[in-house]
């Protein structure tokens, strides 16, 4: 009888624990096959000063607006004071991008800008994707 008893129990175990992992198994695979949901911020644009000069090796930040779990992009002018980042963001992306400007001399003062979604261009759509491209030019004063 404990013998039976045991057989039992160890077959009720034994198909839990088979339904557990082929269950997490199952999700693991759907995620890993296909994915998350996901947008591509295409952002560019150009940093002058108040006389219209392109400024080079300005840092600029690129990322969602009011979001605690994004993780910022940080690029930097070339030479015609020109930056581009493709940003992407998995799952929801936001309506609002925040682009910010900071000067790596120290002689122009930081700028900032929102840019909505009303204000995005959308390059690409499908079912699982969208890209979106924005332009946002700057003109830093000194400080």
């Amino acid at each position: 009888m404990k013998l039976k008893d045991f057989r039992q129990k160890y077959n009720n175990l034994l198909q839990r624990f088979i339904r557990l992992f082929s269950l997490s198994s199952v999700a693991f695979v759907m995620t890993a096959c296909y994915g998350c949901p996901y947008a591509e911020y295409d952002v560019e644009g150009y940093v002058y000063d108040a006389n219209g000069n392109t400024l080079e090796n300005m840092q600029v930040v690129v990322r969602a607006y009011g979001s605690s779990w994004d993780y910022p992009d940080t690029v930097y002018t070339n030479a015609d004071g020109h930056y581009r980042t493709i940003h992407r963001l998995t799952s929801t992306g936001g309506d609002c991008m925040e682009v910010i400007v900071h000067d790596t001399t120290g002689v122009y003062v930081s700028d900032s800008t929102h840019i909505s979604s009303g204000k995005m261009k959308v390059k690409d759509k499908d079912s699982w994707s969208t890209s979106y491209s924005m332009r946002s030019d700057f003109r830093l004063k000194r400080k």
